[in-house]
């Protein structure tokens, strides 16, 4: 059999151990260590995983692996076909903006203040809240996003009304007159 490369006890790793190796990121599978990788050694039993081990946890464990490290080996499960993950980092971040603009005051605010309170990019969250313009939850105002419902016109006139005066003071009676 030929040897693709030898561990640092000089004992040759066979192809199948070295992919192993590989699989398990060069790493041993009970201390999670990477040092001195090429020392490692695969632990095959019947029945279970093989098992990556560092010279430390093979001095300490011997031929048997932990039991929480020794898994036995699994038929695979019949599952239902998974939703792309694509489309679920896609929710997730819609959900993140929603979320954000729900726990920031009611008001105006710049697309940056949003994005950073949504922890997203600022093309991404410019893209998003265009999208949520159209359904009706936010509103342009200008280069901001209100969270605010939009105004009446009555109630836009006596807003603008008291914005230009200074000593008159409107009092809004909920109650209609008449």
């Amino acid at each position: 059999m030929r040897s693709d490369s030898l561990s640092s006890a000089g004992m040759p790793l066979n192809n199948e151990d070295l992919i192993e190796v590989e699989r398990n990121g060069r790493r041993c599978g009970v201390c999670r260590s990477g040092r001195r990788w090429r020392g490692f050694e695969v632990l095959r039993e019947e029945g279970r995983e093989p098992v990556v081990m560092c010279p430390a946890c093979r001095a300490r464990y011997g031929e048997t692996p932990p039991e929480s490290i020794a898994r036995e080996v699994a038929q695979p499960p019949v599952t239902q076909p998974r939703a792309p993950e694509a489309d679920r980092q896609s929710a997730q971040r819609e959900d993140r903006l929603k979320k954000a603009l729900g726990e920031l005051p009611r008001g105006e605010y710049a697309t940056a203040r949003v994005a950073k309170a949504a922890g997203l990019p600022h093309d991404k969250a410019l893209v998003r809240l265009q999208q949520l313009q159209a359904t009706g939850e936010v509103r342009q105002v200008g280069n901001r996003w209100s969270t605010e419902p939009a105004l009446t016109d009555l109630e836009g006139a006596f807003d603008r009304l008291q914005e230009r005066t200074s000593n008159l003071r409107i009092i809004r009676d909920s109650t209609p007159v008449g």
